[in-house]
């Protein structure tokens, strides 16, 4: 294959999860109202329980809103309401492939739709996509960044290390990929320095998103707080009881 043959297969593969086998839904989303919103790239489900202004729960790559069955519960337990969805191509949602643009498209759509949004909560992946919606005016009173990645496509060039594709192919992917999406591709979360107030964490054990990242943003963002803790990993830390409490006094 040419260069760009191998650069548009890995492109497909980075941008194209894999989804679980058996779709899942967080347990006290079971008796919360359910959507199905349409955008451009498919049918996005989404769930609200609550009435009033809401959290906006945006989980990460290859996961879905089944991380945030503990949250939910924590905030329904001090009557703050919750929305959680699906990112395109995973969960319940419809798609094939899910970009951060993508995935903030659908996050700008369900906030319009099932707000009033108060703030929002990410982890991983999600952290970018909520960077993409910012950039487009999507704003929150307080923002919770858990696990978040800088953004610089990093697990590309993990992805190709595993399966020995030479670095020249993934630079040459990501030059189509700005080409086709856009200078913002090459975005750095960072940079974006949103001005509300937001709390930041990530466990220094986390072998998935180096915790040198949160502390990066949290260092741009002007109203930034880092919270740093360790033995949580990439994905325990979400659910983590300590972590959580301190999530809902945040967005109290």
């Amino acid at each position: 294959m040419s260069l760009d043959e191998q650069a548009r297969a890995l492109l497909s593969e980075v941008t194209t999860p894999k989804r679980r086998a058996r779709q899942r839904i967080a347990e006290p989303l079971r008796n919360a109202q359910d959507f199905e919103i349409e955008t451009a790239h498919g049918k996005v489900a989404a769930w609200r329980l609550g009435e009033g202004p809401a959290a906006l729960l945006v989980h990460g790559w290859q996961d879905d809103n089944s991380l945030w069955s503990p949250l939910i519960q924590a905030l329904a337990g001090i009557g703050i309401a919750s929305v959680a969805f699906d990112l395109p191509g995973h969960g319940f949602s419809s798609g094939d492939q899910c970009s951060p643009m993508i995935a903030a498209t659908a996050l700008e759509q369900i906030a319009a739709q099932l707000g009033p949004i108060d703030a929002v909560v990410t982890h991983s992946f999600g952290g970018p996509v909520t960077g993409f919606a910012m950039i487009n005016g999507f704003a929150a009173r307080r923002t919770v960044l858990i696990a978040p990645p800088r953004g610089r496509n990093k697990r590309w060039f993990d992805f190709a290390e595993e399966r020995g594709i030479p670095e020249e192919v993934v630079h040459r992917a990501r030059e189509l990929y700005a080409a086709e999406v856009g200078l913002r591709s090459s975005f750095d979360l960072a940079a974006i320095a949103y001005p509300g107030e937001t709390l930041v964490l990530h466990s220094m054990d986390d072998d998935a998103v180096e915790w040198q990242n949160g502390e990066a943003i949290a260092q741009q963002w002007p109203n930034a707080e880092l919270v740093l803790c360790d033995g949580l990993g990439h994905r325990m830390i979400a659910q983590d009881r300590g972590v959580i409490e301190r999530i809902v006094q945040f967005v109290a």
